[in-house]
């Protein structure tokens, strides 16, 4: 597990939260409750380390579309985003090592440049040791001006060991977001040596489906077991690579009169393309090498037929053994596996003040104790509801 604790102020909906995370993390609750806002928060850390964080807000609209505004209409003046991490990576002599850390950054409007975003605060601790990137320079010291608009982790020395390697984690995070006409597409991205990582979009799939086929036959194997369980006569799917061309499309295998027939893209439905980038982004190679430490998908169960969803649950499951997983659903119907665990779910509801955040209340977890309903029951009911959360103050942006 690579994010152990999550703590976001002020951003978007979420005007404060603090939870744990699990392996496998299903967050679940109805339409607009703040799900796909909080795993924006993790993917904003990302891509603010790739770019900067006011690259960052400009692809979401910019530091105003982000910033909480309570029921009053007040707007908080920053946003605070603070991981606690389990950090893997090898030691000084090769030999593998975990160490604790922790990475806040805080981002407001910046007043002497007509309120561009700037970051407020950066901190990183490791053990032994804090670091504060945003300290004002000591005396005789130039400031420096570049770490008002950059993350300072993404500019520190590489002799900086153990930086490096939560750079690097947190780098390599990755949100998925598919589409169904870009899993269809034609792949001309140029065939690449070594690992290929699935587009946030659904790019390169058919590449991921043929490298699998090639170095890791096993989840290839896998991936078509999956489909061939949620898809009616499917037995799986394929990337076929052209050499002379350099492109690659996936192609569909279906049962028929005892044998298989291929399906040409084309031809094959959205919850076919859907469920195959959803397993292609849990079994690619870095996931199960445990490069790609963090999976975050929307909504996988989309354009998949509900009885089935419930071995979709399974393939999640699995896949948390190498990479840890997040999810966001509306769905009771991927609950619908014995598998499911009250443990992995955490609540998010509006009730007009902004989104609460946590897991499965003292009510609802009585009422599965006592078997009065199921998960599935208890998420379609209503019922399901976050356990209370900080004061009503935190959650209406207090920056204290």
């Amino acid at each position: 597990m690579f994010l152990k604790q999550v703590r976001i102020e002020n951003f978007r909906s979420i005007a404060a939260c603090d939870v744990p995370l699990h392996p496998l993390t299903v967050l679940a609750g109805p339409n607009a409750a703040g799900k796909s806002n909080f795993l924006d928060a993790l993917r904003f850390v990302r891509d603010a380390l790739s770019s900067s964080p006011a690259h960052a807000l400009e692809q979401r609209g910019g530091l105003e579309e982000v910033l909480h505004r309570s029921p009053a209409g007040s707007q908080a003046a920053f946003f605070r985003i603070h991981l606690d991490l389990s950090v893997s990576a090898p030691g000084p002599r090769g030999e593998p090592r975990t160490f604790d850390a922790s990475y806040l950054v805080e981002v407001g409007a910046d007043p002497e440049e007509d309120g561009r975003p700037a970051v407020r605060r950066e901190e990183l601790s490791v053990p032994g040791e804090t670091y504060l990137f945003s300290a004002p320079p000591t005396p005789g010291q130039e400031p420096n001006e570049s770490g008002r608009e950059h993350l300072e982790l993404s500019r520190l020395p590489k002799d900086k060991r153990e930086f490096t390697q939560v750079f690097r984690r947190l780098y390599s995070m990755r949100f998925y977001e598919l589409h169904t006409p870009v899993l269809r597409d034609i792949d001309q991205t140029r065939r690449q040596r070594g690992d290929v990582v699935l587009g946030e979009r659904g790019e390169r799939l058919a590449r991921v489906l043929a490298s699998l086929a090639r170095s890791t036959p096993w989840a290839k194997e896998a991936i078509d077991g999956y489909i061939s369980t949620m898809i009616e006569n499917a037995a799986g799917l394929d990337g076929k690579e052209v050499d002379e061309a350099d492109l690659a499309y996936v192609v569909g295998r279906f049962h028929e009169d005892g044998s298989h027939k291929e399906v040409d893209r084309r031809s094959l439905s959205d919850g076919t393309l859907r469920l195959a980038g959803v397993l292609a982004a849990l079994f690619q190679p870095r996931a199960l090498k445990g490069s790609i430490p963090f999976i975050g998908i929307e909504e996988p169960e989309i354009s998949l037929h509900p009885p089935m969803l419930g071995a979709l649950y399974d393939a999640l499951l699995a896949a948390s053994h190498n990479t840890q997983v997040m999810v966001t659903t509306q769905s009771a119907d991927l609950l619908d596996n014995p598998a499911a665990d009250p443990d992995h779910l955490l609540v998010l509801r509006d009730d007009g003040h902004g989104s609460t955040i946590g897991p499965i209340d003292e009510t609802g977890r009585r009422l599965l104790t006592d078997g009065v309903l199921t998960l599935p029951e208890l998420l379609r009911s209503g019922e399901m509801r976050p356990e209370p959360g900080l004061p009503r103050s935190r959650q209406e942006g207090d920056p204290r």
